[in-house]
């Protein structure tokens, strides 16, 4: 490989220009997270069913779903919760399933036998959830004198609108504050003394409170379209007729009266001690970056509108942090090492040039790396720059054994290209030796399972590459270096270059 540099050195130039270029795009194509793909997708089904009690939903529910989802493929292993009106079923699959297949199995699968539920039952709501399903960041929303059903509208109804325009996002209902919700509380003294029901209650609220189409009618050239808006305000919802006694009527007034209120408050989130509301904000799937999600949400956050003046938002956690740190102490490791090298090449080789040579090692393995790592469904997280991390020690030792060598010859009176010529070819078998032992380490990892098999999986795979990579450039473009930009030590040695005494 040496030899093949130094006869055709523009190939090799080019070939390292189309190497950065290669590198710089899959750098930027890349997605961003925090860990590597997971591919052990969980499947939860969720079935509501309001007031049955938990055994009836483990009986005609729970167990049913159960049953009949052990039709679908690669199950690991189901998990099930009974709860108050709900049933919740965690079916786990085998490492390497498609989720999205999974799902839309379940799915099949779940309405094909809701015929067989009890009648009342809500669809279930199927949905997939994995590692990347974490939320990204949360953003909290608290202000002075807005009440805890004033921030979840806010929340749920202008800024989850507006953030989620942020590309690759996904912005779930709020947790936290009281949903608004129009309530009609009744005395159970004065049903009882108008022989009422609360059902009766709910049977003529539900009747009064309709919105209907009843046709069109034209007023000159005018179209109109006309509505049967039953109920619009409270005081009309307090004055509707439940029962007709005699002449009089009983009105809902009577039995009790009508309220803006909300929902029993079932989560409350505290901030500082004070009521808030967050949204958790998750990153979808596919090229999805999180370093870019976070960002757009902060500046959309920075000029939203249509809230009250009084809001105030913050992103409370932020995943981008830890990655942005996992960066930082790649390139701050990178720099190090090629600073400390370059340090110790000067003062035992005592040339600037020299140095230099080894400065192309860690940019070019880290594109060439990046290039081959945007060929595969791969993405810039933890592991894959800590496995960078590992590797650029070794990444520098190849160059620099190579330059070392190079220069021996250099000092004993040979030219720059046959010195970069021979020095290159002695050490390549070594340097390769070195290389391969250096990867194999990593070789059980493919024996490992489950979530720790894709975790160092990524890291093995950087780390491999990186050293292949390394050892490329340390055959191809020091030797290229060399024999272009150093200087012989000595005049040639008629002894040294094979001439008799």
């Amino acid at each position: 490989m040496a030899r093949f540099s130094i006869k055709y050195p523009y190939f090799i130039v080019v070939c390292c220009l189309i190497l950065c270029v290669l590198g710089l795009v899959g750098l930027a194509r890349l997605p961003v997270d925090l860990f590597p793909k997971i591919k052990i997708p969980v499947v939860v089904i969720a079935t509501f069913y309001n007031g049955m009690p938990p055994e009836q939903i483990e009986t005609t529910i729970t167990g049913r779903f159960e049953r009949f989802f052990t039709l679908a493929s690669n199950i690991d292993h189901i998990e099930s919760s009974s709860l108050p009106g709900i049933s919740i079923i965690k079916i786990f699959f085998q490492p390497g399933t498609d989720g999205d297949l999974a799902v839309a199995n379940v799915a099949n699968l779940a309405m094909a036998d809701l015929a067989r539920l009890p009648v009342g039952t809500l669809p279930p709501i199927v949905l997939k959830f994995d590692a990347s399903s974490l939320p990204v960041c949360l953003v909290s929303l608290k202000g002075k004198d807005l009440t805890q059903a004033a921030l979840r509208d806010v929340g749920q109804f202008n800024i989850r609108d507006q953030i989620a325009t942020v590309p690759g996002s996904s912005v779930p209902l709020p947790f936290g504050g009281k949903y608004r919700q129009i309530m009609v509380y009744v005395d159970p003294i004065k049903l009882e003394s108008y022989q009422l029901s609360a059902m009766d209650v709910v049977r003529t609220v539900n009747d009064s409170n309709l919105i209907l189409p009843v046709g069109f009618a034209y007023l000159g050239q005018t179209y109109y379209n006309l509505f049967s808006n039953a109920q619009t305000t409270l005081d009309e919802l307090n004055n509707i007729p439940i029962k007709t006694i005699g002449t009089s009527s009983a009105m809902v007034k009577d039995v009790g009266y009508a309220q803006d209120s909300s929902q029993i408050q079932t989560t409350m989130v505290l901030i500082d001690g004070k009521e808030s509301v967050y949204l958790p904000i998750l990153k979808q799937g596919g090229e999805s970056n999180t370093i870019a999600i976070v960002d757009g949400i902060k500046e959309i956050l920075s000029h939203v509108v249509d809230v009250p003046k009084q809001l105030i938002t913050k992103v409370v956690f932020d995943q981008s942090i830890f990655i942005k740190s996992t960066i930082k102490s790649l390139v701050y490791e990178g720099s190090l090492g090629l600073a400390l090298t370059g340090i110790m090449i000067l003062i035992f080789l005592s040339s600037f040039r020299a140095t230099i040579a080894t400065f192309f090692s860690i940019p070019l393995s880290v594109l060439g790396t990046f290039a081959i790592l945007a060929l595969g469904d791969n993405s810039i997280n933890t592991m894959i720059l800590g496995g960078l991390a590992l590797a650029f020690s070794r990444i520098i030792d190849n160059s620099v054994i190579v330059l070392e060598n190079i220069y021996r010859h250099l000092e004993l009176g040979e030219s720059p290209k046959v010195a970069a010529a021979k020095g290159g070819r002695e050490v390549a078998l070594p340097v390769l030796s070195a290389t391969l032992t250096a990867s194999i380490v990593f070789l059980p990892v493919v024996l490992l399972y489950g979530v720790s098999k894709y975790l160092f999986s990524a890291l093995a795979l950087s780390t491999v590459i990186a050293l292949l990579v390394s050892y490329i450039v340390a055959m191809t473009v020091v030797p290229l270096f060399c024999a272009t930009f150093l200087k012989s030590k000595n005049e040639p040695n008629p002894t040294v270059n094979g001439g008799g005494q």
